[in-house]
């Protein structure tokens, strides 16, 4: 850091509807940052505030009002936090207006050095067109929606954070506390970024989302014809052998048309998708059941228990048994 004053800009995007407890959250963490600083004398000066379209009072929510101000000058970093949604209506309005903001975003883009997302907020990035190109990381349950809608962007559900370039993105709830520390070691230094790590309890290294995956959300997908069956039968058990071929003969079609339209409806293939409801299973067996790991192995359709043990690290980020330590209820 140069020993001459350092002013950083960060600019947090407000909008309606937009997570209160994010951006709120953002505009905290920030503030701790600026007064860790200050503490410590250093010449850095950490400046953090909302700011939208037209420069007023904002209603995030759960009713909370976030003052902003319009955007000016340049920033070191631009942050759009996720939008609320409780319903899949809901979902789909908040989709509309982050199209309806893709001017608003991509000329508010080009004051900053970094444009980052928080969650959801990775849907508003990619509506408008700013995550071309780049590798990125979201919420895990909007994994298939971006397969679905976005199949041209690089998403990685896996990651707590992900960082290309001039794009940062962060995943699922207090992933954005991450988000926060990375910037401030990379905008601020490393010591300022410690200290405001230990005053706000975010711990230094990164991990990762997939062990917190509960099951994959099971979007509505309507009347897709046969690609509804084969995912009622693989929802129904996730457990059988069954070929994809012999399933595609049971729902009226060819092996080759239901890979085409399960990738349209849920943008994954059908061994993808059976794969993931077997890791959902072992997971909640894990959690909840003593039986020893070669029995859960077994319920859930695999075989050999050394190969399973190596496929759940990947996709879960840690051994069965750590996950069962760390998830396990009391039965």
């Amino acid at each position: 850091m140069a020993k001459s004053d350092t002013r950083i800009r960060i600019a947090i995007v407000a909008y309606p509807g937009c997570s209160s407890w994010i951006s709120a959250g953002l505009l905290e963490f920030f503030a701790i940052a600026k007064a860790v600083a200050r503490m410590q004398r250093s010449p850095v000066t950490l400046e953090c505030h909302a700011v939208s379209e037209q420069g007023r009072t904002v209603r995030a929510s759960h009713g909370v009002r976030l003052e902003t101000v319009r955007p000016r000058g340049k920033y070191a970093a631009l942050i759009v936090p996720p939008f609320w949604s409780e319903t899949r209506e809901e979902f789909d309005r908040n989709v509309e207006r982050a199209a309806r903001s893709k001017s608003f975003l991509t000329a508010t883009s080009r004051r900053a050095s970094i444009v980052a997302s928080a969650c959801s907020g990775a849907v508003m990035l990619a509506e408008a067109g700013l995550l071309e190109g780049y590798r990125a990381t979201t919420c895990w349950w909007l994994s298939d929606w971006f397969a679905k809608h976005h199949p041209e962007l690089r998403i990685d559900t896996r990651k707590l954070v992900m960082s290309d370039r001039s794009r940062w993105t962060a995943a699922a709830g207090t992933a954005y506390l991450h988000l926060c520390l990375e910037l401030t070691r990379k905008l601020a230094g490393p010591k300022i970024a410690s200290a405001a790590g230990r005053l706000a309890l975010v711990e230094p290294r990164r991990g990762s989302q997939s062990p917190f995956i509960a099951a994959p959300i099971d979007v509505d997908v309507g009347d897709a014809g046969p690609a509804s069956r084969a995912i009622a039968l693989l929802r129904r058990h996730p457990e059988s052998p069954e070929s994809v071929a012999r399933i595609a003969k049971r729902c009226g079609t060819t092996e080759r048309t239901l890979n085409r339209q399960f990738r349209r409806t849920v943008g994954m293939t059908p061994v993808a998708y059976r794969q993931s409801q077997r890791i959902a299973m072992a997971k909640r067996l894990l959690e909840s059941d003593r039986a020893p790991l070669e029995d859960i192995v077994e319920r859930c359709g695999y075989v050999d228990v050394a190969s399973f043990r190596k496929l759940f690290t990947r996709e879960v980020g840690m051994s069965p048994k750590e996950y069962r330590l760390r998830f396990a209820r009391e039965v």
